[in-house]
């Protein structure tokens, strides 16, 4: 077997924080047996394949350290690429419910100093306090295939008001930190401070774990809420059709980890 052959042979890992956001990518695959980890619940990870190519279904649990732990344990399977799927909440107006990005940058929003005042990020390249860097660029190259392969179904992707209006599809800056966000005096304090497009609570930690591994990886997130103080209503009310639409969008850019 050639050393080419070899790396298509590993699975891409797609990692979900709910069932709920994982089982539209388990309706698009075929062949799933499931795999336990040492660093995982059981039935945490489901082998199989889609459209073909090689992957591993993880549902890693809600926050960053959830997800870390959990992406660890599954670098076991040597993946070929990583990629956090999910829902996220809206920080500006530029993104509606059921838009998708594909990350550019993912950095954590709660990573810093709080006073009194407010709250100063750490990091950025700064020493001190961490020599890891809260603010991860994705591969260029990878990231610019991803949009392109996904625009081939965009088309596909889900209206939950049903105007008709074509759905946004982009890359973007991503914010990850351990809340969910139900304030827009909150929301609004993260964008300011991060210059992100959405918040979520697991991408960051998943992309921290496969940089370390120096395995590529995309977050890519469909807007579910505006993070507002109807976050929560709103969330439970269109998490299917974000999971369907960031599902949608995943198994279009499989073939990215290729090129």
């Amino acid at each position: 077997m050639s050393a080419s052959a070899g790396a298509e042979s590993r699975p891409l890992l797609i990692v979900t924080a709910l069932d709920a956001e994982r089982a539209p990518i388990e309706g698009l695959a075929t062949g799933l047996t499931r795999r336990d980890l040492r660093a995982g619940g059981e039935g945490d990870l489901l082998i199989g394949a889609i459209n073909g190519v090689a992957v591993a279904l993880l549902r890693c649990g809600v926050g960053k350290l959830a997800a870390t732990l959990a992406t660890t344990g599954a670098m076991e399977l040597h993946p070929r690429g990583v990629i956090s799927v999910g829902s996220a909440a809206s920080l500006h107006p530029g993104f509606a419910i059921g838009d998708v990005v594909i990350s550019n940058d993912v950095l954590q929003h709660d990573f810093g100093a709080a006073r009194s005042g407010g709250f100063d990020l750490f990091g950025y390249g700064a020493p001190l306090p961490s020599a890891g860097d809260p603010r991860i660029r994705a591969a260029e190259r990878l990231g610019a295939a991803a949009l392109a392969a996904a625009s081939s179904v965009a088309q596909q992707l889900i209206d939950p008001a049903g105007s008709g209006r074509a759905m946004r599809l982009s890359r973007g800056v991503i914010a990850t930190g351990d809340a969910f966000i139900n304030d827009h005096a909150t929301r609004d304090a993260i964008q300011a401070r991060t210059g992100a497009d959405l918040v979520e609570m697991e991408g960051a930690a998943i992309a921290y774990v496969a940089s370390r591994h120096g395995t590529p990886w995309l977050v890519v997130r469909s807007v579910s809420d505006a993070g507002d103080g109807g976050a929560d209503v709103s969330f439970d009310r269109y998490l299917p059709i974000a999971a369907q639409n960031a599902a949608t969008v995943v198994a279009a850019i499989l073939p990215a980890f290729s090129s």
